[in-house]
């Protein structure tokens, strides 16, 4: 008679009184955070607060909402998803709860590779176009250069491809790329299409700039989603 031994591993979870009785999904991947809402006090837009205070009591480590820290983009980030007067573009997105508290939002900020770097922007869509929610499994932080490449152009081109623009005179259209915050013309030609093509390899070559000149310095996965830069003509 063989006796098979299993071995259980045993995982506490500690849920402070004030989350009881917060109910998620964790097959969404949705986590808890540490520090549930106050019981008392104002929430930033109806949800958001800051256990920094509950943190400094218990001297545990907290960041502060001074000037150079992650507040201000935990603050816009707020404001866009759950603000009075937020964009249209804006309309369907939301936070995970767990970045509702300040803190756990400046904990994954703080670490991100270009967190602090010149121009840096909180990006939910790069990764995953289709995506709405803030949360550390879709956002990164990249400089606004990168950002920019990845926003959408629609509304401006009217009917026309990306990058695809007729010509001043009437006659023709013209391929234009945006590279490092400059406007640059890639010439004149007699259909949408072969605007686009020209639009398209200058996209895909500039995609390859940026991944050799910010390897290293972003998040591996923008870095692959440069490498492998591309345009749709119904984009």
């Amino acid at each position: 008679m063989q006796q098979h031994r299993i071995n259980d591993v045993t995982r506490t979870i500690y849920v402070l009184p004030s989350v009881a009785g917060i109910h998620l999904d964790y097959s969404l991947g949705e986590e808890l955070p540490l520090f549930g809402p106050p019981l008392d006090g104002t929430l930033t837009y109806g949800v958001g607060y800051n256990s920094g205070g509950r943190r400094k009591a218990m001297g545990m480590p907290y960041f502060t909402t001074a000037k150079g820290t992650p507040h201000k983009t935990w603050s816009n980030m707020m404001r866009r998803a759950y603000g009075p007067k937020k964009a249209a573009a804006y309309e369907d997105c939301q936070v995970c709860r767990k970045w509702w508290d300040y803190q756990e939002f400046a904990a994954w900020y703080s670490v991100q590779r270009y967190a602090f770097g010149t121009g840096a922007e909180l990006d939910k869509d790069i990764l995953d176009p289709l995506n709405k929610t803030y949360s550390p499994e879709h956002c990164t932080v990249v400089p606004k250069t990168i950002n920019l490449i990845f926003k959408s152009s629609r509304k401006l081109r009217a009917r026309f491809p990306r990058g695809v623009y007729v010509h001043t005179s009437g006659l023709g259209f013209v391929a234009k790329i945006s590279k490092y915050g400059k406007l640059q013309d890639l010439g004149h030609f007699d259909t949408p299409t072969d605007a686009f093509e020209a639009y398209q390899q200058a996209r895909q070559s500039y995609g390859q700039e940026l991944a050799a000149y910010y390897e290293g310095l972003l998040d591996e996965r923008v870095i692959s989603r440069l490498k492998n830069l591309s345009a749709h003509i119904r984009d």
